[in-house]
């Protein structure tokens, strides 16, 4: 445990709301004796799918409308991990759910923190080779367009900032491109994505 974690004590937590996100109150005592109270995002967590064709050339996106930003945004497959599933899996669930495409090569990439005042991961894995095997199969809310972006301007898009998992991605990358693989599809696509990263 660091200092500063004993720096803080959690005294109770009580649900301030439940919908389709969930908010907890966590009350904590802090150092100088104080107490303070912080609201907390809780569920479920995420997992994306960052999906390479055939060739490393191009990437498998999905468009959909989204209500924070309150507009259409092309986006990485993705959704939430059941409880007890594995996150690689789950990844992989969604980008055949969302966009009809399978990969038999998958890497994990990792997680990162939704936010600092949620206790939810976002997971990310990156697919070779994917290919269409299928429609995909939407529910009422996640119904949109699969779309298909060069990989040569995926950096760029990422960089943009107009996709909610674009920093998932760019961490996601990095970790890919400095990984050992024994799965030659996986081995062949690194290639091509140190080739999109500056300094490679």
């Amino acid at each position: 445990m660091s200092n500063s974690e004993e720096l803080w004590r959690k005294l109770w937590s009580t649900r301030a709301y439940k919908g389709s996100v969930t908010v907890n109150r966590d009350t904590y005592l802090e150092a100088d004796g104080s107490v303070s109270e912080w609201d907390v995002i809780a569920g479920a967590d995420s997992a994306a799918m960052l999906a390479f064709t055939e060739g490393g050339t191009d990437v498998v996106l999905f468009e959909q409308f989204r209500v924070g930003p309150g507009r259409t945004l092309l986006e990485l497959p993705g959704g939430y991990v059941g409880q007890g599933e594995d996150p690689e899996k789950a990844a992989h669930r969604e980008l055949v759910e969302e966009t009809g495409y399978h990969a038999s090569s998958v890497y994990y990439a990792g997680s990162e923190w939704w936010s600092a005042n949620s206790s939810r991961r976002k997971h990310l894995a990156i697919a070779a080779e994917a290919r269409p095997g299928g429609d995909p199969s939407w529910d009422g809310s996640g119904a949109g367009f699969v779309r298909l972006l060069p990989s040569d301007e995926l950096l760029e898009f990422l960089l943009s900032g107009d996709l909610t998992d674009a920093g998932l991605a760019c961490r996601g990358l990095m970790r890919f491109a400095i990984s050992k693989h024994d799965d030659a599809a996986l081995e062949k696509l690194q290639a091509t994505v140190r080739g999109l990263l500056p300094g490679y």
